[in-house]
């Protein structure tokens, strides 16, 4: 895990179980795990409670640990940036860029003529983008053979247009019941 410059000075601005502490919890254990794992001596279950709830609370393991959270919260989620890509990547995507098909004759039948067996494969994987096979849908083994569905490009496509404020303004109806009279409701600018 790299830090920033600002994450290192709250790093540092710690003492050294306090470091381990914060590193602990920043990796998922609990607050008695991450005190243990920092060398805490409690033997009592309540006093190893006390004491991690104690380092928890102090405000440079805290401010350390929210930042540290900060920054995996916004990896996590996708980014609008990103979302637009990925809608764009399915909105273009073809079979014919992930699969090659090709026709074979495997023999023949009683009357002599070919028997030809379709088939087809996908292109090298290494060449294959994350984004263009995240356009696969459905890759299913029947009777028939492999299927493979991709998801609907239109669909992408429509959902980038609504994210990109394509879509004209919609149409709506407003109805208004008045208890009182128009001329009521509005000042007359001729009087």
């Amino acid at each position: 895990m790299e830090l920033t410059e600002h994450q290192k000075a709250l790093f540092d601005a710690m003492t050294k179980s306090q470091q381990k502490f914060a590193l602990g919890i920043v990796e998922g254990l609990t607050q008695i795990d991450a005190y243990r794992k920092a060398g805490g001596k409690a033997k009592k279950e309540e006093n190893a409670h006390a004491s991690a709830s104690e380092i928890y609370r102090n405000p440079k393991v805290r401010a350390f640990v929210d930042e540290m959270n900060k920054v995996a919260i916004s990896d996590a989620v996708m980014s609008r940036q990103e979302a637009l890509e990925r809608l764009s990547v399915m909105g273009r995507a073809s079979l014919h860029e992930m699969v090659e098909f090709s026709e074979a004759e495997c023999g023949t039948d009683d009357n002599g003529n070919p028997i030809i067996q379709a088939g087809w494969r996908f292109k090298n994987s290494a060449l294959q983008s994350a984004g263009a096979l995240s356009a696969i849908s459905e890759l299913t083994a029947g009777k028939r053979g492999i299927s493979i569905k991709l998801h609907d490009p239109k669909a992408a496509i429509k959902q980038l247009a609504d994210l990109q404020g394509w879509e004209p303004p919609k149409e709506s109806k407003l109805t208004i019941t008045a208890t009182k009279p128009l001329s009521e409701l509005f000042e007359d600018d001729n009087a």
